[in-house]
């Protein structure tokens, strides 16, 4: 499958209005592993740093989609997809609960994407009938939960990383500068052991050299924790 980068543009807690209370964005490799940021507009303009109360969620898994057709016509009416989580900024556990929703496409706008489903709703704890509005822009376990978790993904000009480290929590997103020619950290977010410093999220997977890694390569960035390339595709 194709590597897609996806920009919530809106969500609506049926049977309220539709709006856009985060920066949302999605990035998913060919494989089909994602990491999912969401933080609380508005975001600073002069600093990546940002308060943690400011996380509205971050989420690390692999996703699926299977076709659902119609079946007086055969044809595909929209997409089921689960997004299964194995690392989650509200839940610190090894087994963490997958979430799921239909994908419609929308008439006329084929950049964008609506998604329908049920999850609980924040801001009143119950179960409710969602919608979002997405714009176009696999995993595996590695070895015993021991609260030690992380995953990034390099995308076209998007670089999203998050790290749980037991109660701790690390969260970026970098994003490229074709004007000056450099990779730029737009969002650092963290807390206990993960709060402020570089390195926590190794600046290999923003350069150049992380480019030229290959699978099976590994980079130890601060605190001594071992990354290793398990994905890479040119297309």
């Amino acid at each position: 499958m194709a590597a897609d980068i996806s920009l919530r543009k809106s969500i609506r807690w049926l049977p309220h209005p539709a709006s856009e209370p985060t920066s949302t964005i999605v990035l998913t490799s060919p494989e089909r592993r994602f990491v999912d940021i969401r933080v609380f507009l508005p975001l600073p303009s002069s600093s990546p740093d940002i308060p943690l109360e400011k996380l509205d969620w971050a989420i690390g898994g692999h996703s699926t989609s299977s076709p659902v057709t119609n079946p007086a016509t055969k044809e595909v009416e929209y997409s089921h997809c689960v997004w299964h989580h194995w690392i989650d900024s509200r839940v610190n556990s090894a087994d963490v609960a997958a979430d799921e929703g239909d994908n419609y496409s929308v008439e006329g706008r084929p950049e964008l994407t609506l998604e329908k489903g049920r999850m609980v709703n924040p801001g009143s704890g119950e179960v409710g009938e969602y919608e979002e509005v997405w714009e176009a822009g696999g995993l595996r376990r590695w070895g015993e939960w021991r609260g030690l978790r992380g995953m990034v993904v390099r995308l076209g000009g998007y670089v999203q990383g998050f790290l749980r480290d037991g109660e701790g929590i690390r969260v970026e997103r970098w994003v490229w500068d074709g004007e000056r020619g450099v990779w730029e950290r737009k969002i650092r977010i963290g807390s206990g052991k993960l709060e402020g410093g570089n390195g926590v999220i190794p600046v290999e997977f923003v350069t150049e050299v992380g480019g030229q890694m290959e699978i099976g390569d590994e980079v130890v960035a601060e605190g001594g924790r071992r990354w290793r390339v398990v994905e890479k595709s040119l297309a």
